[in-house]
């Protein structure tokens, strides 16, 4: 039941990213729901594990999503 419940949420997350929704807003929907779904307690498996993984993967890769942002905005103002 664990692996089934995490393929739906991807399969959903898949279909609602495709939609136009917010992947920003529907993810940790959707790992709420793979948790619950999982038997995992609710509170703990959101704050321990979905948001401690946001965390880590937000601090390694920030410097390379602000310099994209600042790139892609000089190339806008320039015309490039």
């Amino acid at each position: 039941m664990d692996v089934i419940s995490i393929i739906l949420s991807l399969v959903l997350l898949m279909t609602f990213a495709y939609r136009g929704f917010s992947v920003i807003v529907v993810a940790p929907i959707f790992a709420l729901c793979a948790a619950v779904l999982s038997g995992l307690p609710i509170m703990p498996s959101y704050t321990e594990l979905f948001m401690g993984k946001a965390v880590v993967y937000i601090k390694s890769f920030f410097p390379v999503f602000l310099l994209g942002a600042i790139f892609g905005k000089v190339m806008e103002d320039t015309g490039l």
